[in-house]
């Protein structure tokens, strides 16, 4: 069973995310490191010798979104990272304003590469009772109903961040699948692009076949809301939760 680390972008983002590619060149002790790249990728080259170039065309993509993010699955359509993957094998699949800053601990190796079928490790969006009616309120509903979805009591399902976002393969398989089901009906019902995390977390939070795994804040720590209590950043710019440095230092 392999820990692949895996992210994404289209060539209007490549220039943004050069410092996450950057970082997992210096740090990355993951098993594969992966860049899915959205376009056909013709005269791409990466200046780090230890990611691979996943090219994934538009039209190969099931639930194509405004910005052309794939962490709901999509990612499995390419031919190269589907090809370099088996079933039991562990993706994390991460935004790209992201920076990696160390290495993953043996403790956390041994957790990450024990994960099972239905096991989706996610953490907190603005914090750990943060909720689809939180959510919902901030993403611009525009009043489409949808049945199964509109008549779920939305204040007691969180919503999560799905910036870092980890199961094992056979298990982004099945969320692939639900998600494409799904997303035609729910993608009206909000005006922001956020509206992908919010049906991500509808779908973890309401299927019984998932089983959320919740993920610390050093391992996924982000400023999309204020940091939590217990955060702090030296002077190098390096973040740390309760003095363990951070995995996944991201948007900040």
């Amino acid at each position: 069973m392999k820990l692949i680390l895996a992210t994404g972008s289209d060539i209007n983002y490549m220039t943004k995310m050069r410092p996450y590619l950057k970082s997992i060149e210096k740090n990355s002790n993951f098993d594969k490191n992966v860049l899915v790249f959205v376009g056909d990728g013709e005269g791409l080259s990466l200046p780090f010798k230890s990611i691979d170039i996943s090219t994934l065309l538009e039209s190969d993509i099931q639930a194509l979104n405004m910005n052309k993010c794939v962490q709901h699955g999509d990612f499995l359509n390419s031919n190269h990272i589907n090809s370099i993957t088996e079933d039991d094998d562990v993706i994390f699949y991460t935004d790209g304003d992201i920076i990696l800053q160390r290495n993953i601990t043996d403790e956390e190796l041994e957790q990450f590469r024990n994960f099972k079928d239905g096991d989706v490790y996610v953490g907190y969006n603005e914090s750990p009772t943060d909720t689809l009616l939180n959510e919902s309120n901030r993403l611009g509903q525009t009043g489409v109903k949808v049945d199964g979805v509109s008549d779920k009591p939305w204040d007691k399902i969180k919503v999560y961040n799905t910036g870092v976002l980890a199961m094992n393969k056979r298990t982004w398989g099945k969320l692939l699948k639900d998600y494409v089901t799904l997303y035609p009906s729910v993608e009206p019902m909000f005006s922001h692009y956020a509206k992908q995390q919010w049906l991500i977390s509808f779908l973890i939070g309401t299927r019984e076949d998932y089983n959320i795994i919740e993920m610390p804040y050093h391992i996924h720590n982000h400023l999309h809301f204020p940091s939590p209590q217990g955060t702090t950043q030296d002077r190098n710019g390096d973040v740390f939760f309760n003095n363990k440095k951070v995995l996944f230092k991201h948007k900040w």
